[in-house]
C-alpha cells in the first residue's frame, strides 16, 4: 500500500543550516520510483548505485538524476549528432523519393509516398528547430515513411552493454493519419563496421528499442530506456509513419531534441558538440557544401593553360571523401589583372582535410605560376556519409 508523505511529518536534520526537509525513502531496482506517494526532497538510491531526489511531490513524483550536470550543453553526452535539428547544409525542403536520402545534416529519409521533409521553426522553449515530415495534400498512397540516423562505429563502441536512454520531442498536425495517430520508434543495434544501410539491413541487427509513441497536437517528451547488446558496433535511431486513408492539409509529424545517452533515464537535452558551432563541426566530419560565395579558393596556372586551386576543408573528414562539381563552373579570374576566363575540362577531388580544383583554359598568355582564383556563386558538395 501506498504510503503519503507529507512535509510536516518529515523534519529538517543533519547539520545546523540544512532546513529543508529531506529523507531517505528506500530503493528501487534501477530508476526513479514509478509509483508511491513521495514529497518534495525524498531521495532514493536504486541498486545500481544512481541516487534520485523528488523535485516535485506527487505520485510518484518528479524525480532529478542526482550527480549528472543539469547543464544543456554537454559535449559528448548525447551521441546522436544533429538530434536539435540546427544544421541543415543540403536545403531545408526536401521531396522524398523511393531512394534513401539525406535531408537534416545526419538524417535519411526514406518513403515511397508523396512526402516532404522540412525544417520548421519549432515554438518549443529550448528548441529553435524541428524536422517535419508532411504526407502531401491529397495522397492516398499508405506506404511507410522513415527518418533515420546511422551512426558510425568509432561512435558507437561505447554503447555496447550500457544502458542508454533513447529521449525525443514530437507532435503531430491537426490532419495527422498514422495508424492510431502512432509513430513506430526504435533503436537498432548492428554488429558490422560503418553499413550504410537502412532500418532492419544491419548485419547482426537487433532492436533494443521497438515500440510506438502516440503522437497529440502539443508537443510531448518521450524517453525509452534499454540495455545495448555488448556485441553492439553500430547503432541507428528510426521513427516510422505508416499512414492511412487520404492526406489532409496538415498530416505531418514534427521532432526535435533527439538523444541517445548512457544513462538509466532522460536527462535534459544537449548537442553533441556541446554548442552551435561544434555541432556544425561534428556535421563537417561526413558532408560539407562549399558556397564559393562565401569562400575563397586561390591557386595557380602550372603551364600556359592549366592550372590547379586547393583549400582546406572546414573538419577533417570521417573517411577520403567524394566530390559532386556543380552544373557550369564559368566565371575564373587571373588574380593579376582580373581577367575572367570560363574553365574547360574542370574536376575536383579531396582528401580528408582538403578540396582541389583542376582546370584548363584561360587567356593566351597566361604562364606557370600566376595566380588564380574562383569566382563566387558555385556549390561543391563534398560528402564522407555512410
Amino acid at each position: 500500500m501506498a504510503q503519503s508523505i507529507s512535509q510536516e511529518a518529515i523534519g529538517a536534520t543533519g547539520l545546523p543550516g540544512a532546513t529543508a526537509a529531506s529523507r531517505h525513502a528506500g530503493a528501487t531496482i534501477s530508476g526513479a520510483p514509478t509509483s508511491g506517494t513521495f514529497a518534495v526532497g525524498d531521495f532514493i538510491i536504486d541498486q545500481s548505485g544512481a541516487m534520485y531526489v523528488c523535485t516535485v511531490a506527487g505520485t510518484p513524483g518528479t524525480w532529478q538524476l542526482s550527480g549528472v550536470s543539469v547543464n544543456e550543453n554537454i559535449a559528448g553526452k548525447n551521441f546522436v549528432i544533429n538530434g536539435g535539428m540546427d544544421i541543415w547544409q543540403r536545403g531545408t525542403s526536401f521531396a522524398l523519393s523511393s531512394a534513401l536520402a539525406y535531408s537534416a545534416d545526419r538524417w535519411c529519409s526514406y518513403s515511397s509516398s508523396a512526402i516532404t521533409v522540412s525544417q520548421q521553426t519549432s515554438g518549443l522553449t529550448g528548441f529553435q528547430y524541428a524536422l517535419r515530415m508532411q504526407r502531401n495534400s491529397g495522397s492516398t498512397t499508405t506506404s511507410y515513411s522513415q527518418i533515420l540516423y546511422n551512426a558510425e562505429s568509432k561512435n558507437s563502441y561505447p554503447l555496447a552493454g550500457q544502458t542508454v536512454t533513447l529521449s525525443f520531442w514530437a507532435r503531430a498536425g491537426a490532419n495527422f493519419s498514422g495508424a492510431s495517430n502512432n509513430i513506430s520508434v526504435g533503436v537498432e543495434s548492428g554488429t558490422g563496421t560503418d553499413q550504410n544501410q537502412y532500418y532492419g539491413y544491419f548485419t547482426g541487427a537487433t532492436l533494443p528499442v521497438n515500440t510506438t509513441a502516440t503522437l497529440t497536437t502539443s508537443w510531448q517528451r518521450f524517453t525509452y530506456t534499454c540495455a545495448m547488446p555488448s556485441n553492439s558496433t553500430q547503432f541507428a535511431v528510426f521513427f516510422n509513419y505508416t499512414p492511412v486513408g487520404t492526406a489532409g492539409a496538415n498530416d505531418y509529424f514534427d521532432i526535435t531534441g533527439v538523444q541517445l545517452e548512457i544513462a538509466p533515464q532522460a536527462t535534459p537535452f544537449s548537442r553533441a558538440g556541446g554548442s552551435i558551432g561544434a555541432e556544425l563541426a561534428l556535421c563537417q566530419r561526413y558532408y560539407v557544401s562549399l558556397n564559393t560565395s562565401n569562400f575563397y579558393v586561390y591557386g595557380n596556372f602550372w603551364n600556359s593553360a592549366n592550372g590547379i586551386l586547393f583549400t582546406a576543408l572546414p573538419s577533417t573528414m570521417r573517411v577520403t571523401p567524394t566530390v559532386a562539381l556543380p552544373s557550369s563552373v564559368t566565371n575564373m579570374s587571373q588574380v593579376v589583372g582580373l581577367s575572367n576566363f570560363t574553365p574547360s575540362s574542370p574536376s575536383a577531388s579531396a582528401t580528408t582535410n582538403s578540396f582541389s580544383f583542376g582546370f584548363a583554359g584561360g587567356s593566351a598568355g597566361y604562364s606557370a605560376g600566376q595566380p588564380v582564383t574562383l569566382n563566387g556563386g558555385f556549390v561543391f558538395t563534398v560528402s564522407a556519409e555512410l
